[in-house]
């Protein structure tokens, strides 16, 4: 399968003084259409840096990156931008909805910022994908966290994007939820045909994953294809 979002010898060293701080260091990752891949380790270990740079959120300090059947790392950014607004979409630990909108006008809102036909059909589609087509007009202060990050899901999927990019999305759920949260990847993975790369410390959620990659001090220290055991 081709890759569809690719690392190479990727580099990223930020500033502290008179020194630097080498945060990722020569990390080559790849990344299969329509699969869950976490990248794991503990704080510090590099693994949202990469995120961030593969998300197009940051630029390597050295090394380079293939997304959508192009280099990426030196385009500008306005075309940058909209490879986030058509191509990528996000799902962070704190899930950040609207206290005044709906479940369903949380949803409807990510369609605003893509700049695409409002699609009441589509909207309900994706809260109903992600378990809530009872909770559509619920306030968030009404759901659960759990349910939050759902609508946070329901959120980033709503334009059609071809990866999501979830930054600790279990973090705050307990064991149950967060397994919840893991298969409901999987269904949209096969239904919406999205390629998930999350980030995780969790050793629970390892096995849930098609691939995992370990970085460490800013290295990947090993990768584990678990399809291959299935």
């Amino acid at each position: 399968m081709n890759a569809i979002i690719k690392g190479v010898d990727i580099c990223r060293q930020f500033p502290s003084g008179n020194k630097k701080i080498q945060v990722l260091n020569n990390v080559n990752v790849d990344f299969e259409e329509k699969t869950l891949t976490v990248l794991k380790g503990r704080s510090g270990s590099g693994k949202t840096t990469l995120m961030n740079i593969l998300g197009t959120l940051d630029r390597p300090t050295s090394g380079r990156v293939f997304a959508f059947g192009e280099d990426i790392t030196d385009l500008s950014e306005g075309k940058l931008d909209e490879i986030r607004k058509n191509n990528v979409s996000f799902v962070f630990q704190s899930v950040a909805l609207m206290g005044t909108m709906s479940a369903y006008e949380n949803v409807e809102f990510m369609l605003r910022i893509a700049k695409k036909p409002m699609d009441k059909e589509r909207i309900l589609h994706c809260l109903d994908l992600v378990g809530l087509s009872n909770r559509v007009y619920h306030m968030p202060y009404q759901l659960s966290g759990g349910e939050q990050q759902r609508v946070a899901i329901a959120r980033a999927i709503v334009h059609r994007p071809k990866v999501i990019f979830a930054d600790e999305p279990t973090a705050q759920l307990d064991s149950e939820t967060s397994k919840v949260i893991m298969n409901m990847f999987h269904r949209i993975i096969e239904e919406e045909g999205v390629t998930v790369i999350m980030t995780t410390h969790d050793q629970n959620m390892m096995e849930l994953a098609d691939k995992v990659y370990t970085l460490d001090d800013g290295k990947i220290v090993s990768y584990v294809d678990n399809r291959e055991g299935r």
